[in-house]
């Protein structure tokens, strides 16, 4: 049986990528953290916005995790920026600072070894550290099945809450050393 908590690492790994247009801010797809492989059909920065946007294609690696989607919009904080973004930004006017939000959207789709979470548009909001999916969102953990409309996960809290303007369905399948039992 699929904890709630199980759901929302999951969900709570794919967005907290943090790509930036000169580098990544506390990037991680995977646990395990690695270099992050970013590919897409078309980029472009506004610096005056301070946004960042990878368009067409758009699919993210790191390890073993794969996020896809149509298009993925990054927002920093005005400020000055840190680390390897400092040196890689220069001393532009104003900065780029840490991450404040980013959005995937369209055919969000993000894969782990273990679960599959898609969805028509997804929000991480670094402020709450809370993931937002909406559209028609389908987590898949083995053959356990979840579908709703809005999944929303507090990150660090490792709550996950499954809405839909009509019902939540969820299909689990229960572990079968459970089911074995003496005879």
């Amino acid at each position: 049986m699929m904890k709630a908590r199980n759901w929302g690492a999951a969900a709570g790994a794919a967005l907290i990528l943090g790509l930036g247009a000169f580098g990544v801010a506390q990037a991680q797809l995977s646990a395990h953290g690695g270099p992050i492989d970013v590919s897409a059909d078309h980029f472009s920065a506004n610096d005056a916005e301070r946004m960042a946007t990878y368009q067409g294609k758009v699919e993210v690696l790191q390890g073993q995790n794969r996020m896809r989607t149509d298009l993925m919009n990054v927002y920093f904080r005005k400020g000055a920026a840190s680390g390897a973004q400092k040196s890689a930004a220069g001393a532009g006017p104003g900065g780029w600072g840490d991450i404040d939000h980013l959005e995937a959207i369209g055919n969000v789709y993000f894969v782990t070894p273990t679960q599959v979470i898609r969805g028509d548009r997804a929000v991480y909001t670094q402020a709450s550290d809370t993931i937002v999916v909406t559209g028609n969102v389908v987590v898949t953990q083995g053959e356990n099945v979840m579908k709703g409309e809005r999944l929303t996960v507090q990150v660090g809290a490792g709550k996950t809450t499954m809405e839909s303007s009509g019902r939540v369905r969820s299909v689990l399948y229960p572990d079968k050393k459970q089911q074995g039992g003496a005879h």
